[in-house]
């Protein structure tokens, strides 16, 4: 017999409902409407249509690099990056899932790209 817990979390996360959530939260506190739950709905209605923008861009992404690249050689390791993305994501994200091998260093080029198709992978709906 399934765990119902464990049937619960894989339904959540194989529909992206904490993403959507985060966003929904994320963009509420950006705005801080004076209607709340009609800024919900239309902002559903618009993820509907036109799916989620991205909270971090790639600028943003070139930024965390920096931060990661103490040393300034030009290059991050995967484990590195990997908490980048857990910073981001949560524990449970993987730069793995996007082809980035444990044990590679990353320059900033393959580091942006990478966490940036991993960012695009873990959006509730399309992007923008």
């Amino acid at each position: 017999m399934e765990d119902p817990r464990a049937k619960v979390e894989h339904y959540l996360e194989s529909n992206k409902i904490p993403q959507l959530f985060e966003a929904i939260t994320s963009d509420l506190l950006f705005y801080k409407p004076d209607n709340p739950k009609e800024h919900i709905l239309k902002y559903l209605e618009n993820v509907k249509v036109a799916g989620t923008a991205p909270l971090i861009n790639e600028q943003d992404l070139e930024t965390m690099f920096g931060m990661f690249d103490i040393t300034k050689r030009g290059t991050v390791t995967a484990e590195q990056a990997n908490r980048a993305l857990q910073v981001i994501l949560g524990p449970a994200a993987d730069l793995a899932e996007v082809g980035v091998k444990p044990g590679s260093n990353l320059t900033k080029d393959q580091f942006v790209s990478s966490m940036a198709h991993a960012l695009k992978r873990a959006s509730p709906y399309r992007q923008q």
